[in-house]
């Protein structure tokens, strides 16, 4: 029982942000600071004491961190390929975040901002409200869609299937839709002004 008592405490504090400050803390800047203790270390990592295991997991995170610096340095000031831009566009589209792919691609998050901007990608926002859904991207607004087209819902935050459409006298073509979200899969009606078309990644050469 106490090995998995330490085992869920150590997944739990074993982070990037811990492995740094950490390392801040037996290596400090300012020489007039006490490094904190080996067993300190261990504890704020929440491992069991054993500092050959803490040389290594801190030997092995700043190798990582060296090799990611001269891979950014490297693709600084280059544009995108097409492969990144089709990549950086598919995993946002399925739900990774900014942060995760500029760690995968190893550009900064400001590029990868840029790619959706420039390509009209739906952009998920922070606190997302359903009463309040956020604004469809110029390049995206589409008047009509097809039955069995895939597209964004701004609404729900989630791609979408057309299933039927429907005039309104007042909101034009209405759509009924199935989320695709597994924080979802159900049915909804929106109006197309509450839609993103995905057409022109499709064209582009993302899987949708």
């Amino acid at each position: 029982m106490a090995t998995k008592k330490r085992s869920e405490l150590e997944q739990e504090l074993m982070t990037e942000a811990n492995i740094l400050r950490v390392i801040s803390l037996l290596e400090p800047k300012d020489t007039a600071a006490k490094p904190i203790t080996k067993k300190e270390a261990c504890q704020i990592l929440g491992m069991a004491y054993n500092t050959t295991r803490l040389a290594t997991i801190l030997e092995e995170f700043k190798a990582k961190r060296d090799r990611d610096a001269t891979r950014r340095a490297a693709l600084r000031g280059k544009a995108a390929t097409q492969e990144e831009t089709t990549y950086i566009i598919q995993e946002y589209l399925e739900g990774a975040t900014v942060d995760a792919i500029s760690k995968s691609t190893y550009r900064g998050t400001s590029f990868i901002k840029a790619i959706l901007d420039k390509y009209s990608v739906p952009v998920r926002v922070p606190g997302h409200s359903y009463f309040k859904p956020e604004l469809i991207p110029e390049g995206a607004v589409r008047d009509r869609f097809k039955v069995g087209e895939i597209v964004y819902s701004a609404r729900y935050d989630s791609t979408a299937r057309i299933d039927t459409e429907q005039p309104h006298p007042q909101h034009g073509w209405v759509y009924r839709i199935w989320l695709l979200s597994e924080k979802w899969l159900q049915s909804a009606y929106q109006p197309a002004e509450e839609l993103a078309s995905l057409q022109h990644l499709r064209e582009l050469g993302v899987r949708i």
